[in-house]
């Protein structure tokens, strides 16, 4: 197959939507010749801040000279951005490849009544190719949960980290904190390191629990202070380093520099190269600024409240929402918690079966006291906002949004 037909076999698995389990993984794996044992990983489970912090340690791994793989989800700005190799998406021939050899294996599961889901043959497509690029390390982030994702077959990992835990995919995970974290949490090998944030404390138990149980070192990174926001740089302090400095924006950020800081520091990585690496860290679509517009992915109420942090850190004037969710996620909250920093908002609906209606959203905006207005398309809400003559667009939500919300900036800006 080539690139395109690679995409082709793997979007027509998309219907076969989510399934947690290990199951179908493990067997798949198994006839790929269990490429996840090969790999030397650090594995990343949480609800919010897993592809920052990810971007975090990947640089700096790649800062003290270690060659590295990366695969996160979902994909923003271009699918093969799931799959990087030293901080470049891998090529298309390396991606058709994977998926042309994974196929055979595909098929004798399908026949014995197991059928993978997209997720489930592009976490394998990842372990082959990572296998076959042979890395130092490979940062593998889980798409759900943590305990049936199929990320967790991985073998013995060099260092698990835990961002921050909120509810978000109460469906499949559990409608309370301490259900969410226990599937987070499920990630944690025997033996093996865990570095995780400042957790609600029901979370923060779990985590504690699991650890002892399974007899894996835990360290919190939590000693963050002396936190200064600029419009270039945010300052901080954590333990005895001073003065870490990140181009990341958002007041969420500090945090996950410092989950990355601790795990590169478990991995033996010196001082030196765990500054530059977040100093040149870089991830896209996390409050990051495009001239007066402002990207973000803040999809459920923990995320909205971090935005609106940074919102209240970074933008000055009057500022204008573009907003569209998933019918998954509670919107009511998410437009409760936003809608007093925003002069007017403008909704639509994401692409897909998932995406909200934006009617639905407009309402509950107006319901929170917001102006707002449902447009039918991207485009109309850029082109009523963009009109406004206000100081700042922010343009948040599903992630499913952004890519071309990104298009039409820097089409607009000439660029």
């Amino acid at each position: 197959m080539n690139y395109s037909e690679a995409r082709q076999f793997i979007e027509g698995l998309a219907p076969r939507g989510i399934e947690p389990g290990l199951e179908t993984i493990t067997r798949l794996c198994a006839l790929a010749g269990d490429p996840q044992l090969d790999i030397k990983a650090v594995h990343i489970a949480g609800t919010n801040g897993k592809g920052s912090t990810g971007a975090f340690i990947e640089s700096i791994l790649m800062s003290a000279g270690y060659s590295v793989c990366r695969f996160s989800s979902p994909a923003v700005g271009g699918h093969l951005e799931m799959f990087t190799f030293n901080g470049k998406p891998v090529s298309e021939e390396d991606y058709s490849d994977c998926i042309t050899n994974l196929l055979p294996s595909i098929k004798q599961l399908e026949a014995e009544g197991f059928f993978p889901t997209s997720f489930e043959a592009e976490t394998a497509a990842a372990f082959m190719m990572f296998s076959k690029l042979a890395p130092d390390y490979s940062i593998i982030e889980c798409g759900m949960g943590g305990r049936l994702d199929c990320t967790n077959v991985l073998g013995s990992p060099a260092v698990s980290v835990i961002t921050s835990i909120s509810l978000d995919h109460t469906a499949f995970l559990g409608g309370s904190i301490s259900e969410i974290a226990r599937e987070k949490a499920g990630i944690i090998k025997h033996g093996c390191p865990v570095v995780t944030v400042s957790q609600p404390a029901a979370a923060a138990k779990l985590i504690a629990d699991t650890c002892e149980t399974m007899s894996a070192p835990l360290c919190t990174a939590e000693d963050i202070r002396n936190t200064v926001f600029s419009e270039a740089l945010t300052t901080f302090d954590l333990e005895d380093m001073h003065s870490l400095k990140i181009k990341l924006k958002g007041t969420f950020q500090p945090q996950n520099a410092a989950a990355a800081a601790k795990a590169c520091m478990l991995l033996g990585i010196d001082e030196s190269a765990i500054r530059r690496g977040l100093l040149s860290a870089q991830w896209g679509y996390r409050f990051e600024r495009i001239g007066r517009y402002i990207l973000d992915g803040a999809h459920n109420p923990a995320a909205a409240r971090e935005l609106v942090r940074s919102i209240d850190t970074y933008l000055k004037g009057h500022t204008v929402f573009i907003c569209g969710v998933f019918r998954d996620k509670d919107h009511k909250t998410i437009a409760a918690v936003t809608s007093r920093c925003a002069d007017c908002v403008y909704t639509v609906k994401p692409p897909g079966k998932r995406g909200l209606e934006s009617s639905v959203l407009c309402d509950e905006f107006r319901k929170s006291g917001a102006v707002a207005y449902a447009k039918e398309s991207l485009e109309a809400a850029f082109r009523s906002a963009s009109g406004s003559g206000c100081d700042n667009i922010l343009i948040f939500g599903s992630l499913s949004i952004l890519r071309e919300a990104k298009q039409i900036i820097m089409n607009s800006e000439g660029k």
